[in-house]
This record gives C-alpha cells, sequence and structure tokens, in this order.
C-alpha cells in the first residue's frame, strides 16, 4: 500500500493534469478556425495522445516539488513545511499556465505554439505590457479563475501514516522511476520530441495535442536541430540541389551602381492586395505599382514571424527550424548579407525600422547582414517622436516613411537601404486623422492594410521629387501573413503567401516568367545578379528571378514539416520521414490519387539535400563551407 502522501502526491499532479486539459480545450476554441474541419474521431484521440505529453511537461517543470514533497516524514507533516510546498506548487505552475493561454491568441499570429523564443522578446511584452493587458484582459481574467480553482481545490488533507523507512525507499524509487519513464514519453529509444506530436493526420492536429510548457521546455539550452544523414556525399548533395557556391563571384560586364531600398511591409500578406484577388482587396496604391514592375504572383514568405524575415530577405537564409535564427542557439554563427556584399564595393548601407531600439533583435541582425546604420525608434526626430509615436510600437508608417525619404537624400549614392514598417500590426493603431478614411473590411488589420498602402503612395510620391529616385531598384514584400479571412489561404501556403516586386522608375526590365514560384530567400541573390556584382556568399536556398533558368521554388517549415514548393508539385518531409507529393496551386494544394514516383523521388531528394544543407551548416557554423576547406563537411 502505498504511502497516504504520495496519494495525495498524485492528486495534485492530477489536478495540473485536469488544468492541462483546460487549457487545451481554451486553445482549440480560441483557434476553431483552424481545427473545424478536422474529423471528430481525430480530435478526440488527439486529446488523448496529448496526455503523453502533458505528463512529460507536468513532471519536467515540477521536479522540484517533487522533491520538496519526498522529505522525511517528521518534516513533511508539519503545517508549515505543507504551505510551503503549496507556495512552491503556485510559483513552479503558474507562469507556464499563463504560457498556455497566451498561446490560444499567439498561436494565431506564428501558427504554432511557443518556444524559449519569448524569452528574446521579454522586452518587448514589458514595453507593451499596458496595451497587451487592455486587449487580452480575458487571458488574465480566464488565469485568475484558473488560479483561484486550483488553490480551493488542491489537495492539503490527509491523515498521517507512519511506514517503515525501507517501504518508503521502495516507494520513493518506484516514483522516481516512473517520473523518468514518463519526462521521456515512455520506455522508447529517444525521449519524445516536438515533432513527435506531428506523426498524427493532420499534421496541424500536432499544435492540440502539444502543450506550450513542453515546447517552452525541450527548446532551452538545447540544439533544436539533429544531423541529417540523407546524403554522405557533399558532392552528390550539391548535384542535388544544383549549387556552385563560386558561381556568383565571376561575372562579365560592368556592375550596376543603382541604389537599392527594400521595403519590408509589416504583415502586407497576398490575402490583403486586390491584384491578387481580383481586385477585391485594400491596397490600391500598390495594385498600381505593381503593373508598372516585376511583380511575382506566387512569392512566399519562409517563416510566419517578423523575427524569421530578415535572415530570409536580406542574407537568402530560410527559417526550416521551431526556433528563428536570432533567438537559437546558432545566432553567433557565421553569416553575411547583402550589405556584407555590397558595402565593400563602396555602397553606403543603412537599415531603417520606426520601433524601438532592439525589437526582434532587427539591429542586430542588420549589422550581421553588413548594415552598417541602423535608425530605430531612438534615432527619430526627438521634437516629432510623442506626436507621431502609435502609442505602442513606434512612429506611425506615414510620417516615418517621409522621414526617411529625406534621410535617404542626405546619404551618399550608391546605397542600400532596407525600411521596416510597423502600423499594420496589432492592436492595428491609426493616427486619429484616418480613423474612417479606409474601408473596415472583415477584419481589425484591413483599415491598417489600407493605411499602409496610403503611406506607401506618399512615400513614392515624396520620393519622385529626390535626385536619387531615377537609379534606384525597390523592392517591395511583406516579413509574413497575418490573420486570415478568405478561406482558400487558409492551409499552410496560404499562411505564407506574401507579395514580390521589384519597381524601377527609371528602367523596364526584360521578360520574366512573374507567374514563377518565389521566396524571400531569392532576395539577395537576385540583387546580385541585377547589380552584377561578384560574390562567394551566397547560399544554396535561394535564386535570382530574373533568370531563365530559375524555374521557381520555395522552402517552408511548419508544423514539423519541409515543404518543398514547386510550380508543378509540393513535397512534404514530415517527422516519420515519409515523403508526400502533391500538385501545386497557387496558394494551395491538391492530393493526388496517383502520385508520380520518379517526379516524388526528385523533389523528395532535393528536399532531403535543403534539410541536410541548412541542419549539419548550422550545427557546424559552415554556412559558406567553401570559405574554410579544412572545416566539417555539410554530408556526414
Amino acid at each position: 500500500m502505498f504511502d497516504p502522501f504520495l496519494k495525495i502526491i498524485f492528486k495534485r499532479l492530477g489536478l495540473l493534469l485536469l488544468t492541462y486539459q483546460l487549457l487545451r480545450v481554451a486553445f482549440f476554441l480560441a483557434n476553431l478556425p483552424t481545427f473545424n474541419q478536422i474529423p471528430a474521431e481525430n480530435l478526440f484521440w488527439a486529446f488523448v495522445y496529448s496526455l503523453r505529453f502533458d505528463f512529460s511537461a507536468i513532471l519536467l517543470i515540477n521536479i522540484p516539488f517533487l522533491f520538496f514533497s519526498l522529505a522525511p516524514t517528521q518534516i513533511l507533516y508539519r503545517v508549515g513545511y505543507q504551505k510551503f510546498l503549496k507556495i512552491l506548487y503556485f510559483v513552479v505552475n503558474a507562469p507556464f499556465i499563463l504560457l498556455n493561454l497566451v498561446d490560444t491568441e499567439y498561436f494565431k499570429f506564428i501558427g504554432r505554439r511557443s518556444t524559449n523564443e519569448v524569452a528574446t522578446i521579454t522586452q518587448d511584452i514589458l514595453a507593451q505590457a499596458i496595451q497587451l493587458t487592455q486587449h487580452y484582459w480575458y487571458i488574465l481574467l480566464l488565469f485568475i479563475i484558473l488560479l483561484t480553482g486550483l488553490y480551493f481545490l488542491y489537495p492539503d488533507k490527509f491523515a498521517y501514516h507512519h511506514q517503515k523507512p525501507r517501504r518508503k525507499i521502495w516507494q520513493v524509487v518506484v516514483l522516481t522511476l516512473a517520473t523518468i519513464i514518463l519526462i521521456r514519453g515512455g520506455i522508447q529509444y529517444k525521449p519524445i520530441r516536438v515533432s513527435s506530436a506531428f506523426n498524427y493526420e493532420p499534421p496541424v492536429l500536432g499544435n492540440l495535442v502539444l502543450n506550450s510548457t513542453f515546447t517552452f521546455m525541450r527548446s532551452l539550452n538545447k540544439r533544436t536541430i539533429d544531423r541529417a544523414r540523407y546524403f554522405t556525399n557533399r558532392q552528390e548533395l550539391l548535384q542535388t540541389i544544383d549549387f556552385d557556391p563560386q558561381k556568383a563571384s565571376i561575372t562579365t560586364g560592368e556592375p550596376v551602381r543603382d541604389n537599392v531600398v527594400i521595403l519590408i511591409l509589416e504583415s502586407f500578406g497576398s490575402e490583403y492586395t486586390g491584384i491578387e484577388n481580383g481586385g477585391k482587396g485594400y491596397t490600391p496604391f500598390f495594385d498600381s505599382l505593381a503593373t508598372q514592375g516585376l511583380f511575382f504572383r506566387e512569392n512566399y514568405a519562409n517563416g510566419r514571424r517578423s523575427i524569421e524575415a530578415l535572415p530570409s530577405i536580406l542574407s537568402g537564409l530560410p527559417s526550416l527550424m521551431d526556433n528563428p535564427f536570432m533567438a537559437s542557439a546558432y545566432q553567433g554563427n557565421e553569416i553575411y548579407g547583402i550589405g556584407s556584399v555590397l558595402q565593400p564595393l563602396g555602397y553606403y548601407t543603412s537599415f531603417y525600422h520606426g520601433g524601438a531600439n532592439g525589437t526582434m533583435s532587427f539591429n542586430a541582425f542588420a549589422k550581421l547582414a553588413g548594415f552598417a546604420r541602423y535608425y530605430g525608434l531612438d534615432e527619430y526626430p526627438a521634437a516629432r517622436r510623442e506626436a507621431d509615436f502609435d502609442g505602442n510600437w513606434g512612429i506611425f508608417d506615414e510620417p516615418y516613411l517621409q522621414y526617411v525619404s529625406k534621410q535617404l537624400t542626405q546619404q551618399p549614392q550608391p546605397f542600400i537601404t532596407g525600411v521596416f514598417t510597423l502600423s499594420a500590426h496589432h492592436p492595428y493603431t491609426l493616427p486619429a486623422k484616418y480613423q474612417d478614411a479606409f474601408p473596415k473590411g472583415n477584419l481589425k488589420i484591413h483599415r491598417t492594410i489600407g493605411y499602409t498602402d496610403f503611406a506607401l503612395k506618399q512615400f513614392f510620391k515624396a520620393a519622385a521629387k529626390e535626385p536619387w529616385y531615377p537609379n534606384t531598384l525597390f523592392v517591395l514584400t511583406a516579413d509574413h501573413t497575418q490573420q486570415v479571412y478568405r478561406k482558400d489561404y487558409k492551409n499552410r501556403l496560404g499562411y505564407h503567401k506574401v507579395p514580390l516586386l521589384f519597381f524601377h522608375p527609371g528602367k523596364k526590365f526584360a521578360h520574366v516568367n512573374t507567374r514563377k514560384v518565389t521566396q524571400h530567400a531569392d532576395i539577395m541573390p537576385t540583387l546580385v545578379d541585377y547589380l552584377n556584382v561578384p560574390t562567394n556568399k551566397l547560399l544554396p536556398f535561394g535564386k535570382s528571378v530574373l533568370k531563365d533558368s530559375n524555374k521557381g521554388q520555395a522552402l517552408i517549415y511548419s508544423d514539423g514539416i519541409y515543404t518543398l514548393v514547386r510550380p508543378d508539385f509540393i513535397t512534404e518531409l514530415p517527422p516519420d520521414g515519409e515523403t508526400k507529393l502533391y500538385k501545386y496551386k497557387s496558394h494551395g494544394l491538391v492530393h493526388l490519387k496517383n502520385q508520380p514516383e520518379q517526379i516524388k523521388k526528385t523533389y523528395s531528394r532535393e528536399l532531403e539535400a535543403y534539410v541536410q544543407y541548412f541542419r549539419n551548416a548550422l550545427l557546424d557554423n559552415n554556412l559558406y563551407f567553401w570559405l574554410y576547406p579544412g572545416k566539417p563537411a555539410i554530408a556526414p
């Protein structure tokens, strides 16, 4: 017979298990549009399978509580010691209960459960604490209700029962072994991981199976990727993805000394544009501008968060792991960007963002990518800062883009400049004078998309009067998608679809296939190609969209699944390693009754090659292996 107090431990842990299931119900209801097409039977089993992850997470974070709960009998039964245990119980568990509640809403923005990245944006969270509390007050209310319920239901009544020391030791050993097994998720060879939850169909169900405590704890102080072993030979791997690292280091003809402005528009997803949706959108100026340049209609972001956008756009490194590069164990790795390539050639390099300095590590990554000068909220004119501040994140788009236009005039030419807007960000604030100026649409973000489009129009109107304007290539894209309203965008591809536009007021581009699939990672190699500058700093993931030889592709990682998007087929590599093939359609996929095996084999090998290059090169800090012949190979 177990010691009565061991039964109390089981009851206390069982109460947490019940709480986690309630949190999962809240997560499900808050994100019903994501799960409402899934059969009820699959949903039922998701809740059953989730117990494995709940046991693991609860026991892992409660190790201190369990340890002190096994104190000697003469200490354990004291009233004061039981009060200490109750306090410890709440201190340990309350933050993770809150994290799971926060994820009921945060999931809508990032499409997955939180990891240790939340630690990297703590400063941003604290800075926005007031407005976040105002908009998500109900999360705090639910948090208080749950904690209150736990407080009153917490089992603390038990009878004293003395047991012989040997018997208690045996029970402690059994409890310890059971805890270890449950934390591992079973007695299988490897402990369960985040990717283990995505072995169920459909894969998005993995987010329901998981809990945020598990994903957070499993991402702490560890490498979040494993070495891939699809290829044993480096040359075979490189041939599979047709990558020659020295190819771009040889050019013919003179370089093009044009200026470059990369405009990264916050949350400016394809779903909101009119040009991609039969004229039904909120972006009349962008739609007009897109008809005057090279507009790629099948473009995809390589990630779903702002912090993932810069490595893809500026350095050609897609986000193919759970943690963003700048929140991962690899953020100190060697990496180069378009600024690194152009600065030695005499380009003035600068990056502008109207948000607080340090937000999302933008300033840090801009420096890594070769942008020598960073202008954030601190650098914005003090006389205008208060009047132009949006009350939450930074400077409204219209005044900030006007400021950037004037700043560019003061920069020596040629220059390359990155600009990141912010107004189309929750809580979707507008300047007072524009409260009724833009269509409300179906989502709160629609008005702010209209405002950003208006700010963009005013920027180009002002820029057109400046001397640098005729000699400037503009690249316009979004960092990621945001809230989704249209049903045809509610899938893995639709959640990543953003515009990509190359516009030059003084030049017409040669004929290019603008229907090819493109991605953020293509921007850096495209600029290198357009400017005709030699470099050996390009990664294999992106290709110039200006070359006819590039038939188009995009790489996406979501829900533990690697995806290679081609103009004809979509290849998925899930955690179990069994690749799947789908027919491609714009921001969507079509299930195939009969999969062409040869195409599946070819595309599967390509996807495996990209995955192995990404994983192994990050693990070995060897993305640019050709620069250091003595370093480890990307193939084991």
